[in-house]
């Protein structure tokens, strides 16, 4: 729906004109981070962008994240339970110390609930035609987050309880700059800490590791970005209790940027994220997510800007039914 609506308007309305400082202004891409709540406790490079910061610059970003969810199957020993509304907040702070070289920590609290989005997301995917999951069929604002295998309960995620998650500290270098030849490059790397809480479900309990390669190419008004991260996983020891196995992740990630004017970008992409495990045979835990976004950038002065997304899993198996995404960025 948001997608249908910004490509009405794109088609309806003639774009403000650029100015040479407007054209360049690369607000893009959105920081997507995919709200699969057992997943949310391993770490996840999200889509950005491969132009670094100037030595000695340093950004602070506020986002929030706010997803509603209803992938569940539960067996007598086995289940993959995820019912319910989670909010995710966090601080991202980079830093360039250096030419070519940026760090970046994401400390972050989450909050899950049975929420109030239930009506809303029926209505949504009534309109919109995307499947449901079965979630039309259960009680609304209901709440169930957990993972079972043979009985035994290897991931529960506390309802009402704000906690703190893992800490990710990411260091990026820079390959190439963007010129007439080809693309930015660079490469990231990231160590997860063990700064959440395992026992209620917002931390893994180990330091988990990521790394992968980010593109990004101007072309006039439109910016395109790409990436390919993967996750190796220092398995939880309530996963190991139960059986459940989560080596690595893999994802894949590209999205587009049309700048309309001199303060606002018009913002989609699209995120493929493989399964978290194989070791449950449901649907809801097993199946790869597809997250498709729409959204703007708007510079709300020359060294602040204000995202705003929708986000669909359309997969419609492991993924969220629907997730906000607000976030807010100062520039140093």
């Amino acid at each position: 729906a948001a997608g249908a609506a910004l490509a009405l308007s794109a088609s309806c309305v003639t774009p403000m004109d650029l100015s040479a400082a407007g054209a360049e202004r690369v607000r893009g891409p959105i920081p997507t981070r995919i709200m699969q709540p057992a997943g949310l406790i391993f770490p996840a490079n999200r889509p950005r962008r491969a132009a670094l910061l100037e030595e000695g610059e340093a950004r602070a970003t506020a986002e929030i994240f706010y997803a509603s969810i209803f992938e569940r199957v539960v067996r007598p020993l086995d289940a993959s339970a995820f019912d319910g509304e989670i909010a995710r907040g966090s601080l991202t702070l980079q830093y360039a110390p250096a030419d070519g070289v940026e760090v970046v920590l994401e400390p972050t609290v989450l909050f899950a609930s049975s929420g109030f989005l239930d009506s809303f997301v029926d209505g949504f995917h009534s309109i919109t035609g995307f499947a449901g999951g079965g979630r039309e069929e259960f009680p609304r604002d209901r709440y169930s987050m957990y993972l079972q295998r043979d009985g035994e309960v290897a991931w529960e995620l506390a309802e009402d309880e704000l906690r703190f998650g893992d800490l990710p500290i990411t260091v990026v270098s820079r390959i190439r700059e963007e010129d007439r030849d080809g693309p930015a490059v660079a490469a990231r790397f990231t160590i997860e800490l063990p700064t959440g809480d395992e026992e209620r479900g917002t931390g893994s309990g180990g330091i988990d590791a990521a790394a992968g390669v980010i593109l990004e190419q101007s072309l006039g008004r439109f910016t395109f970005y790409g990436g390919v991260d993967g996750v190796h996983v220092d398995q939880p020891e309530a996963f190991q209790r139960a059986g459940i196995d989560v080596r690595s992740l893999f994802s894949v990630s590209g999205g587009t940027e049309y700048r309309w004017s001199d303060r606002l970008s018009l913002l989609a992409q699209a995120v493929l994220q493989m399964p978290l495990t194989r070791s449950l045979p449901f649907e809801e835990i097993d199946r790869e997510i597809l997250d498709l976004g729409f959204g703007f950038a708007y510079e709300l002065s020359d060294d602040s800007t204000l995202t705003f997304s929708f986000h669909e899993d359309a997969v419609a198996a492991s993924g969220p039914d629907l997730t906000v995404y607000t976030g807010i960025s100062w520039r140093f």
